[in-house]
């Protein structure tokens, strides 16, 4: 019972949060023009003159304000890095290893500790999941995913998708996007793993090719066997524009499989690619 509200909330949240997405029959001729365009800059304004000082009172006084809301704005900033570990209970003192697949020991996918005579473990993991995703318009795409854990909590990703657009009047077409990251465990546990890095983005067609720089973070949470939940968002540039993704799925774990189903969400330049994704996941 849980199960299924939980499935039909994902797949309520795909299709409201994908209505926006850009459909206008000329979405990736427009994606092609933001990355390979480098736009005017905007005209200067100029800024109206500083408002004067009162006669009175200290020229060099602070007000408490400023430092409370940088207090606050340093706290939101930082907290998705402190805050999974400070959660997860990870002090950086014990080494991760790898189950052959998630609940294979009953709690979660790792196991901290010296813990290598409890079972099957391993000291590095390998996943892949191939995926297809659709704005229920004229977008859809297909896709995959590859990461290379270690128990270094160093490791490796790379995401690559095939978009395509139907273009009336019965034409279509499609280019090649993705990222590749060298990432950083720095959350673990049996339940929760995060992880973050820095990596390129590229975008290619028969035309030319294009790269940027990227940020990536996200993550697994294990909380009861068979479900498996991932994020993920990523930040950075393509050409001469700027690129946010973010994905958010649900998954049943069976076995080394991982049945999936989410929202993916991809904006470059003034191009949303956005909708519902369904996939295999293979841990191993």
């Amino acid at each position: 019972m849980v199960g299924s509200r939980i499935w039909q909330l994902v797949l309520g949240c795909a299709l409201i949060l994908g209505l926006p997405a850009v459909s206008r029959g000329q979405a990736l001729e427009e994606l092609r023009e933001d990355v390979r365009t480098n736009s005017p800059d905007p005209p200067r304004e100029e800024s109206p003159p500083a408002p004067r000082k009162p006669a009175y009172g200290c020229d060099h006084c602070e007000d408490d304000s400023d430092y409370g809301f940088g207090g606050l704005l340093l706290f939101a900033i930082t907290a998705p890095f402190w805050g999974p570990p400070v959660w997860s209970g990870d002090s950086y003192s014990e080494t991760g290893y790898f189950a052959h697949f998630p609940y294979q020991h009953d709690d979660g996918y790792m196991i901290i500790g010296p813990a290598l005579a409890e079972g099957e473990l391993y000291r590095w993991s390998l996943r892949g999941r191939a995926e297809y995703g659709t704005d229920f318009r004229n977008l859809e795409w297909t896709g995959g995913h590859l990461l290379l854990d270690t128990s270094s909590r160093l490791g490796l990703e790379a995401d690559f998708r095939h978009v395509r657009e139907d273009v009336p009047p019965g034409r279509f077409d499609s280019v090649w996007l993705g990222d590749g990251n060298i990432v950083f465990r720095f959350a673990q546990s049996e339940l929760l793993v995060m992880r973050t890095g820095l990596g390129v983005t590229w975008l290619s067609d028969p035309a030319d090719s294009n790269m940027g720089f990227n940020f990536t973070y996200g993550g697994d949470f294990f909380p009861i066997q068979p479900w498996i939940f991932s994020g993920e968002l990523d930040l950075g540039t393509l050409g001469h524009t700027s690129v946010v993704h973010f994905r958010l799925t649900t998954g049943v774990n069976l076995g080394m499989t991982e049945a999936f189903l989410g929202y993916d969400y991809y904006d470059v330049g003034r191009t949303q690619i956005a909708g519902l994704v369904a996939g295999l996941r293979v841990w191993y």
